[in-house]
């Protein structure tokens, strides 16, 4: 098989072009970090390493050019090498191996010489933890699901046993191609006629102070700045009994639970700008074709929902906005949010992605293969590439977890803390009573701790 050159799709280039250009541009590692236990066949891990990598083209392509000929190099498939490292013999394995996550997830991966770094580490006999380590343009977190299935799936392949992964799709190239032949034939356009109804005079929240991230780009290189990262994070489990009843609020609306999560967080945001229109970024997956449920690449694309939340007299009937705004959004995901016409939208001089709010896929978080435990971690210290990011993540099979990713210069930590437990306070206040007026939830404009660290202007993500 040779070495093959194919364009680059329009979500690479656009994450080509801003890692290039923001000085203050978060992490861009997209790992799938998971626990092994049990005893670990040191080649069926070799094995099947290596046949995901020659499963999923994206795990062996390279980049070259940049801008408009940004374009992708597929190598053919090559045994990768696994770095492997013993904790067994340190003080406390748990408080190393946190460290070493960090500290991998933290160095950069250059993607013209190879996507991915791979890492093994052992904390007792029996307990290993593993981290693909992945460039984010050659995945995302839908494929992040895709990759730990397969992953045990093969596992088991490589000790003999019958297991085969499903059928691929669309290799990554597939969806590029697709992807242009959609823009060149003006594909799009019922899907930029939507973006421009449904965004007209929306207006994106008015948070933090960007003059502070202007100043720690300024000093980006200088003595000592290149210690303080970027973005810093801060999270919250939500409680059970919330996130049960919020489930069950889902199904009682005929909705999902991303919709509900989303109604509380245009109400936190409410409560805390006044605004009563708002229009918050959220990423998604981008895969309406059959073709691409199992396509391992970066897909996913940014899109602006929109609520008018000051219209809504109970949470109830904001669920039903956020609900209308994701079906939307689904409907019409296909075209990238930087593609429409930068007046469609009132940012106040702010970036569409200042503010972003997501919910993980929930995937199957663990897996047995050939008698080892496969179980999904949610990585520590990741990081975002965002100024402004609400992420809920699953915890095992019941449970949800919210990560505040946030920049370190516009939002200090006990802010930044107060924001997160706010939103699960929230949530678990508007869960026990879904029906009740929104105005026993809005005390008003909030002032933070920091007063100075939010603009008092009532005029994304």
């Amino acid at each position: 098989m040779d070495t093959r050159h194919t364009p680059a799709s329009v979500a690479q280039r656009l994450l080509w072009m801003i890692k290039h250009y923001r000085t203050d541009f978060g992490a861009l590692s997209c790992p799938v970090l998971c626990r092994l236990t049990g005893e670990v066949d040191p080649d069926a891990l070799d094995a099947a390493l290596s046949a995901l990598t020659a499963r999923h083209e994206s795990l062996r392509t390279t980049f070259t050019g940049r801008g408009a000929r940004l374009a992708q190099v597929v190598h053919p498939p090559t045994a990768g090498g696994v770095r492997r490292v013993d904790l067994t013999g340190v003080p406390d394995p748990a408080v190393a191996l946190d460290q070493a996550v960090r500290a991998e997830l933290r160095t950069a991966i250059d993607p013209t010489e190879w996507p991915s770094r791979t890492t093994l580490w052992r904390l007792a006999p029996g307990e290993h933890v593993l981290c693909l380590n992945l460039h984010h343009l050659v995945t995302d977190a839908w494929s992040t699901g895709i990759l730990f299935r397969d992953l045990g799936t093969l596992y088991a392949r490589a000790t003999g046993a019958r297991a085969q992964p499903p059928p691929t799709g669309w290799q990554y190239a597939s969806f590029v191609r697709w992807q242009q032949e959609l823009l060149d034939s003006d594909g799009l356009r019922r899907h930029r006629e939507y973006w421009r109804r449904q965004l007209a005079g929306s207006q994106l929240p008015t948070l933090g102070s960007p003059s502070a991230d202007t100043s720690q780009s300024a000093t980006a290189g200088q003595a000592g700045s290149e210690d303080a990262p970027a973005t810093s994070d801060v999270a919250i489990d939500l409680d059970r009994e919330t996130v049960a009843r919020l489930r069950a609020l889902a199904r009682s609306r005929h909705t999902t639970l991303f919709s509900v999560l989303l109604a509380v967080f245009y109400q936190h945001l409410h409560r805390i700008t006044g605004q009563d229109d708002l229009a918050v970024a959220s990423m998604f997956a981008n895969r309406s074709r059959a073709e691409l449920r199992e396509t391992v690449g970066l897909l996913a694309n940014m899109v602006l929902l929109r609520a008018r939340v000051g219209q809504a007299t109970t949470f109830a009937e904001l669920i039903g906005q956020a609900h209308a705004a994701a079906i939307g959004a689904f409907t019409y995901q296909d075209l990238p949010y930087q593609m429409l016409p930068l007046d469609v939208v009132q940012t106040g001089g702010r970036r569409a992605d200042d503010v972003l709010f997501n919910v993980m896929a929930e995937v199957r978080h663990r897996t047995v293969a050939a008698g080892v435990g496969f179980e999904l971690l949610v990585p520590p210290g990741l990081g975002s590439r965002f100024r402004f990011e609400l992420a809920i993540a699953p915890v095992g099979p019941a449970d949800l977890r919210a990560v505040f990713y946030h920049s370190t210069a516009a939002y200090p930590g006990a802010q930044a803390s107060e924001f997160v437990s706010g939103y699960a306070e929230l949530a678990a206040r508007l869960a026990a009573e879904p029906n009740a007026p929104l105005g026993s939830a809005r005390p008003g404009r909030q002032t933070p701790t920091n007063a100075s660290q939010y603009d008092t202007g009532v005029t994304h993500s």
